[in-house]
């Protein structure tokens, strides 16, 4: 299976065939060693102009909204995805965390320290959390369990 392919299959859990266009672009990346975080990052922008990830569900009035994050393993590298997470001041957020990570270890954690969240996802195991985004700014998402992995934003627009 090419490289855009796994990625997608690993993100969506189902077999991906990509066009020939998307791997195209995937081949036009440079062979360097950040070829494959470029490719990650290729094969992400592809994902979401496609529609293979959700996009957030919002209500009518914005007040709510509900994303969907995967952790993920890619050439060795573990990062939840989507790694941005946009929402306006004092919309309640829910998230659904599930972690794909097939090598060892099995946890994995999510934390939003600015929001005193701190969630530990087993695979196999999603779970979900809920607050308020009540502080406009930039937070970063982490791993409280293994800080040398990718993290990632919530930013709360005013």
């Amino acid at each position: 299976m090419r490289p855009l392919a796994t990625l997608l299959s690993i993100v969506s859990g189902e077999p991906v065939r990509c066009s020939r266009a998307a791997r195209a672009a995937l081949l036009r990346c440079p062979q360097t060693p950040s070829a494959g975080l470029a490719a990650l990052a290729a094969g992400l922008l592809l994902v979401v102009l496609t529609g293979a990830l959700a996009a957030p569900a919002v209500a009518a009035d914005q007040s709510t909204m509900a994303f969907t994050v995967v952790n993920v393993e890619y050439e060795g590298s573990k990062i939840w995805i989507p790694s941005t997470l946009t929402v306006k001041k004092g919309t309640k957020v829910t998230i659904k965390l599930i972690n794909n990570v097939p090598s060892d270890p099995n946890q994995h954690g999510f934390a939003i320290a600015a929001y005193n969240v701190a969630e530990v996802v087993t695979r196999g195991e999603p779970k979900t959390v809920e607050f308020t985004a009540d502080k406009a700014g930039v937070f970063p998402i982490t791993c409280q369990l293994h800080p040398a992995h990718v993290g990632g934003e919530l930013v709360v627009l005013p």
